[in-house]
């Protein structure tokens, strides 16, 4: 229990840092143009907000409704969020292959929900009822995917804007510029017609 608790004040901590008025200013907004930042935070944001909300409500409120609620609501986050940023960058097909790589690692692991979220959470979606080890190679392979998946989508989101963006004729870059011998950095944009 100990642990879960911090697990899920480490969460909000660094659920509110992440979405911090500072750090949610945009460099430019534009309604043509998705932006990478914007894509990030809705991936990070996506998956920590449900997690730490469902796995706080269903540690820290005695109903079997809300615990039932609260333990769905953390998987979803799990399972859904990282992919937030492709489904942002309309780059549906990288967020559902990341999806279903989450949901394959999530059947591998099904038998260490309580060893793995606490008993409250084990008790509120009834599947896990065997003790295992989480050294066991399946819980291994299963918690690799979804670490795995969820962190190539949150990292693939810039590709997925980058994409979007050039969909839409766009294509905003950093290059090298050379003047007088000295390199300096430039900013390029292109527009297609």
């Amino acid at each position: 229990m100990k642990l879960l608790q911090s697990v899920f004040i480490g969460l909000t901590l660094t659920l509110l840092s992440i979405t911090s008025p500072l750090q949610a200013q945009s460099r430019f907004q534009s309604q043509h143009l998705k932006n990478v930042d914007d894509a990030r935070r809705k991936a990070v944001a996506g998956t920590l907000l449900p997690v730490a909300v469902g796995i706080g409500a269903a540690t820290f409120i005695e109903s079997k409704t809300v615990e039932t609620t609260g333990s769905m609501l953390a998987i979803y986050g799990l399972m859904m969020g990282p992919s937030a940023g492709n489904f942002y960058a309309k780059d549906y097909l990288r967020g559902m292959l990341g999806v279903a790589a989450r949901v394959g690692g999530g059947f591998l692991i099904l038998d260490a929900t309580r060893e793995l979220a606490g008993d409250d959470v084990a008790d509120a979606v009834g599947w896990d009822d065997e003790s295992v080890s989480l050294t066991d190679t399946k819980i291994l392979i299963g918690s690799g995917l979804i670490l795995g998946s969820a962190v190539y989508n949150i990292i693939s989101a810039k590709a997925s804007v980058n994409r979007y963006n050039e969909k839409q004729g766009y294509v905003i870059g950093m290059v090298p510029g050379i003047r007088k011998g000295k390199v300096f950095p430039m900013i390029t944009a292109s527009v297609r017609f």
